[in-house]
């Protein structure tokens, strides 16, 4: 398996993660997402201008726990190992968290700590897990991913542009994935926490579990006698 398959599979892992995880905090913490930070900033401001500050300030944890989360793992990219340690670090890391973040939920954390340390989760994954094949995808925020679908197909069909209809391609298989995950979370874990974190930790220990198989295989040196 080459780092560029390795990088695509884990991102749409992510991905779909990523979508569990606002389903679950959509229904639970009224209303606030994960990784949607314009949803977020639109409903802060809307609430702070019709409702006031102590019903808007519920927003501010999650969107200061996504830039401090974007921030520290953008540093991590800086880490000198070379690029598939690094990136075997990366998911670790994210498996550790999870589980982190799960058992805060079976301890009920107070809400706004567990916003701010969902934030801080999401702005980490939507640095370091980012690239389907060549294309860099966004794993949690759609916006970005559904207007370069609608562009890229424009290219592919008018311009004849193979390499556009590709990267469309790649681009909806991200929103399908992120879909996939809210349906899940939603319809077969009914957004409960526990369920939530704990299907994410098997996700990413079978991909982690995967890349670690696939490393020994084609890193085995037969004894020759």
């Amino acid at each position: 398996m080459n780092f560029s398959t390795k990088n695509s599979l884990t991102t749409l892992a992510q991905t779909f993660i990523m979508g569990s995880i606002d389903a679950y905090t959509f229904q639970n913490f009224h209303g606030s997402f994960v990784s949607a930070q314009t949803g977020n900033l639109v409903v802060f401001a809307y609430e702070w201008a019709t409702r006031g500050w102590h019903t808007a300030y519920i927003r501010v944890p999650v969107l200061l726990g996504f830039l401090l989360g974007a921030f520290i793992s953008q540093a991590c990219k800086h880490i000198k190992l070379d690029t598939d340690r690094r990136f075997n670090v990366f998911l670790l890391f994210s498996i550790l968290f999870l589980g982190l973040l799960g058992l805060s939920t079976l301890n009920h954390l107070l809400m706004l700590t567990m916003l701010f340390c969902l934030g801080l989760f999401s702005g980490y994954e939507l640095t370091v897990f980012n690239k389907i094949g060549s294309t860099s995808v966004n794993n949690g925020i759609m916006t970005g991913n559904l207007k370069n679908f609608s562009n890229n197909v424009y290219e592919g069909i008018f311009s004849h542009d193979r390499t556009a209809m590709i990267k469309a391609g790649r681009f909806l298989s991200g929103i399908l994935m992120f879909i996939l995950g809210i349906v899940f979370s939603a319809y077969v874990l009914h957004a409960a926490g526990d369920k939530v974190f704990a299907a994410a930790i098997i996700i990413n220990v079978v991909l982690l579990a995967i890349i670690y198989i696939d490393f020994k295989r084609t890193h085995h040196q037969p004894t020759i006698n």
